[in-house]
């Protein structure tokens, strides 16, 4: 057993539950419960942990584990004779012959944890419940006397409070107060990392438990109602993301997903990101426009549309300051023509037209990061891309000049914008038609040097990287040359999706490991990332190579529960970065159904339950 696999679940307000098998916390992130505040996806870790003794004919089991300088106390992981992780996480303990089967659960819409435990033999004499405290940002850690902490109950919950923020227990058995620091937790992935990995934990006093029966369900929650019903939440949870797939892979895909769907926006990322605009467009049509979920869809495009600056989509909604990117408004146009495919409702589009219009327009005119030069769109700063990797001044992959897949998407861009004129009844700019002239003939003769496809022109730079791929895979593609396809095939492609860079490129970084200036340099620069494999899948599909082929090579990726962000270049198969990312099941899920089944965008498949 891997004892150190992590497992993940959230709610549509951004809020998780999240550790590993044992439920030893081997990051900051981790917690029993981590609130997200909505109006900035900051969050908060309340509860991180609940460490648990039970007493059997006298005898104490402590099947909690955590990591100190050292050592690993207590080692509950010992006891583990079965676990499984999804829908949500379920251990069963063999306590020298005594039965005992947790699971916990998170409702999907409110902040409240259950958390069952199921004696089917022999219940045990007592058990005693220790809350360990943190009520900190998820990036931080906390010392002991930082913080006070007030205890109290009430006539249906034990609670505890900073002032700041509260969280309730389900009242059952007796509280002891206890007012104790907990030293040196120990989060080895952090360590690994170069970040903060040591914390103090407070814990206010001992639940203890006596005349047990089965299950005993202990409910937990930063919400003013206490709505903690097992069976209720157990069956919205499961329930999610049901669908008809016949391919279990998918099925797990799709019902996982649902983790990163809130009530109005996608999360890029768990643990640590929010929502940005570049990766809930680019996921959009996998995650919600697939299964017809086009209410939603709706809503995020009219959210985001409402916030546009400058005739820009942010690529932060939830940001303090405008945030430019050189993609990010591209996408959303192209999310817009995905959700059209799909819906064929084109009073919504006509609704968003002018958003459209404003948008080629800001490209136009530009502004002091990216601006047209002749057809294409030239970049100025850095970084501007999804290729983002920046620590303080040094952007590790900056691409300044006309990158490829920017000006593929611009292309699209208005492609789809003429194409939206029409249906409206509408006439495209001169301007607009002018810069389509030709536009073919002159990317292909620009971004195709001595038999080379150019990641970048004006500087040219020929580092062989995946990002010209979207000029085949994307609506209108521009290419349909075989040759960068097979040279991708050789060079980036994994089982696991495709890497950065070519290993044959001296900037080339295999491994995704060390301090954060390792990390960083690495990110863009040889790290495989899975959601790439989407537009290989689609541009290979378009030019003539085997779907099913193409499927059974990525079969390794398509069935793994949680995707990752990312996995090192060098040995793929070691996941990277954020455990769970919006478009590696995004784009995944797209392809499967566009290009592996060829399903139309009119076909129905079947939704989950929102």
């Amino acid at each position: 057993m891997n004892f150190k696999e992590e497992w993940l679940i959230a709610n549509s307000k951004g809020s998780y539950s999240s550790s590993t098998i044992s439920f030893a916390n081997t990051r900051t992130y981790h917690g029993i419960l981590v609130k997200s505040e909505q109006n900035n996806y900051n969050r908060y870790v309340i509860l991180s942990k609940l460490y648990e003794e039970l007493a059997f004919q006298g005898k104490q089991y402590a099947i909690d584990t955590n990591y100190y300088p050292g050592t690993m106390w207590p080692e509950g992981f010992r006891y583990i004779q079965d676990y499984s992780t999804t829908p949500y996480p379920s251990l069963t303990f063999n306590l020298e012959g005594n039965i005992c089967k947790k699971s916990l659960i998170l409702d999907p819409d409110a902040d409240t944890v259950v958390i069952r435990y199921e004696f089917p033999e022999k219940t045990p004499d007592t058990m005693n419940l220790y809350p360990l405290l943190a009520f900190r940002s998820f990036h931080n850690v906390i010392k002991s006397g930082q913080k006070e902490f007030v205890a109290d109950e009430d006539k249906g919950s034990y609670s505890f409070t900073d002032g700041i923020y509260s969280l309730k227990i389900s009242k059952i058995g007796k509280f002891i107060n206890k007012g104790l620091w907990y030293y040196n937790f120990i989060y080895p992935e952090e360590q690994e990392r170069g970040t903060n990995s040591m914390e103090d934990l407070y814990m206010p006093g001992v639940i203890s438990i006596s005349n047990i029966k089965s299950p005993l369900d202990i409910a937990i929650t930063t919400d003013d109602n206490f709505s903690g019903n097992f069976q209720d939440i157990q069956q919205r949870l499961t329930t999610r993301g049901e669908n008809n797939e016949e391919d279990p892979a998918i099925n797990a895909l799709r019902r996982n997903s649902y983790n990163l769907r809130l009530k109005n926006d996608l999360i890029a990322g768990f643990h640590w990101f929010g929502p940005w605009a570049r990766d809930t467009f680019i996921s959009m049509p996998g995650l919600l426009l697939i299964e017809k979920n086009f209410d939603m869809a709706r809503e995020i495009f009219l959210n985001y549309a409402g916030k546009m600056k400058e005739n820009l989509v942010p690529n932060n909604l939830y940001s303090q300051s405008f945030e430019r990117s050189a993609d990010a408004p591209l996408w959303f146009i192209y999310a817009l023509y995905k959700y059209y495919a799909y819906s064929n409702d084109s009073s919504f589009v006509r609704s968003l037209l002018k958003n459209v219009r404003d948008i080629i327009n800001s490209y136009i005119s530009g502004n002091e990061d990216f601006s047209l030069d002749g057809k294409f769109i030239k970049v100025s700063n850095a970084p501007m891309t999804w290729m983002d990797a920046k620590n303080g001044n040094t952007s590790f992959t900056p691409r300044i000049g006309k990158p490829v897949e920017i000006n593929a998407l611009w292309y699209n861009s208005l492609k789809i914008y003429t194409y939206f004129c029409n249906i409206s009844g509408e006439q495209p700019e001169k301007t607009v038609n002018d810069i389509l002239s030709e536009f073919e003939d002159e990317f292909t003769g620009k971004f195709i040097i001595n038999g080379e496809i150019a990641d970048t022109i004006d500087p040219v730079d020929t580092s062989f990287r995946p990002n010209f791929l979207f000029a085949y895979s994307l609506p209108f593609p521009l290419l349909n040359q075989k040759q960068f396809l097979e040279k991708a095939r050789l060079e980036l492609v994994t089982p696991y999706g495709l890497r950065s860079l070519s290993p044959r490129s001296n900037k080339f970084a295999g491994t995704y490991s060390g301090p954060v200036m390792e990390r960083d340099r690495a990110y863009h620069n040889g790290t495989v990332w899975p959601w790439l494999a989407g537009p290989y899948i689609t541009a290979c599909v378009r030019n003539g190579y085997d779907a099913g082929n193409l499927y059974r090579f990525f079969s390794d990726l398509y069935s793994m529960e949680m995707v990752p962000e990312i996995f090192d270049g060098l040995s793929p198969g070691e996941p990277r970065g954020c455990i769970m990312q919006a478009w590696s099941y995004g784009e995944l899920i797209r392809a499967y159904y566009e290009d592996i089944r060829k399903y139309s965008p009119g076909t129905t498949v079947k939704r989950g339950v929102k």
